[in-house]
């Protein structure tokens, strides 16, 4: 899921502006384990019995935002008792904007499925360990295949399953947003009339999200947010109904993303394993 979508602005030593992040994704709601046991009708699949998030996060200016590194590589993977409820509808649907996004966790029912798993692609292979709640590991970006298909194996001998991964970016606009430098960071226009974006490439099955959080000039109070999706369409455009109500020179921090859900059979537990894979660029800029 988009991780740590609200970040705070605080003013900086000298005349540097920096962002230090807050991590507002609400928490898991702690339930009970049970140990997993095969359908009893492998056949007939209904629900969602577990969720896989691929994610990888990179900070143009690290300093500007908190963050300790330039990229972040997540995996994460949980199982639980059917379910109706996805880990993704917080996701705006294509075409639409919010200055109302909540991301919300549902509360499930863990299933015990050992204590790892070792997650296999084309050129190499990572292990996640179980937490409590679900199976994590951070990797370096070296590790991270791209559009590769990867098996997930249990260490306590279950049935194996494959998600596919997705690729980044070469490019993206306005090129001030990417900036690293935190004194000359904040230089991309956000124009209050509306501003288009644009990456590449481009084309892909996947879903893309923009969401720009705004703060005062002086970096003292967060203002607001919008966040956006369209197709993976190559470019998109912030309307400017909801950039007209900030001040001139207020700083803004710029998430764009590539987001793509699949649901992937998983006869084991008699439903589907919802796979969410996500590739996020973080930036900076300004209103203007």
């Amino acid at each position: 899921m988009f991780k740590n979508l609200l970040i705070m602005l605080c003013t900086a030593c000298s005349s540097d502006v920096s962002i230090m992040k807050t991590n507002t994704n609400p928490p898991v709601t702690d339930t009970s384990t049970v140990t997993a046991e095969p359908s009893s009708s492998p056949d007939e699949l209904n629900g969602n019995v577990g969720y896989t998030n691929f994610y990888l996060r990179q900070v143009a200016c690290p300093e500007c935002v908190g963050e300790q590194q330039e990229l972040t590589v997540e995996y994460s993977s949980k199982f639980f008792e059917n379910t109706s409820a996805t880990h993704t509808d917080w996701i705006p649907t294509s075409g639409d904007c919010t200055n109302q996004l909540l991301v919300t966790v549902p509360t499930v029912n863990y299933i015990d499925m050992g204590n790892s798993v070792s997650v296999q692609g084309n050129a190499g292979t990572f292990t996640a360990n179980y937490n409590g709640s679900e199976f994590y590991s951070t990797i370096y970006e070296s590790m991270y295949e791209r559009d590769t298909q990867y098996t997930v194996n249990f260490e306590s001998g279950q049935e194996s399953y494959q998600f596919m991964s997705i690729h980044g970016f070469d490019s993206l606009e306005p090129y001030e947003m990417l900036y690293v430098d935190p004194s000359y960071a904040f230089a991309a226009p956000i124009y209050r009339s509306g501003t288009t974006f644009s990456w590449a490439p481009y084309g892909s099955d996947s879903s893309f999200m923009i969401l720009i959080a705004v703060y005062t000039p002086d970096g003292s109070q967060l203002l607001g947010y919008v966040a956006c999706t369209s197709p993976d369409q190559g470019f998109m455009t912030i309307p400017g109904s909801y950039l007209q109500s900030y001040p001139r020179d207020g700083l803004a921090a710029i998430h764009l993303a590539r987001h793509r859900v699949e649901y992937i059979p998983y006869h084991v537990l008699g439903g589907y394993i919802e796979s969410h894979m996500e590739w996020e660029v973080v930036g900076t800029g300004h209103i203007e």
